[in-house]
């Protein structure tokens, strides 16, 4: 499975890369809990869009509204 992409240059050994995904993975958890950690740092890109089209459709049928309007925004189109 392909995993989302480390940026922190290649100059780094394998176990710092290692332990820096694992202190990512921490931060996510704590952050956004364990299954969007996992959407997030697991998933493939289009994995991750199907999931969320999921998500989407999943509160769509469960009366979520699609847009919410803010009275300040100026540039909402109906």
């Amino acid at each position: 499975m392909k995993r989302a992409p480390l940026r922190y240059g290649s100059s780094l050994s394998k176990e710092k890369l290692a332990r820096l995904r694992e202190i990512e993975r921490d931060f996510h958890v704590r952050a956004f809990g364990e299954e969007l950690a996992r959407v997030n740092l697991d998933l493939t890109k289009e994995e991750r869009i199907r999931y969320i089209e999921w998500m989407r459709e999943t509160a769509r049928r469960h009366g979520v509204k699609e847009k919410k309007r803010f009275p300040y925004d100026q540039n909402y189109e109906d």
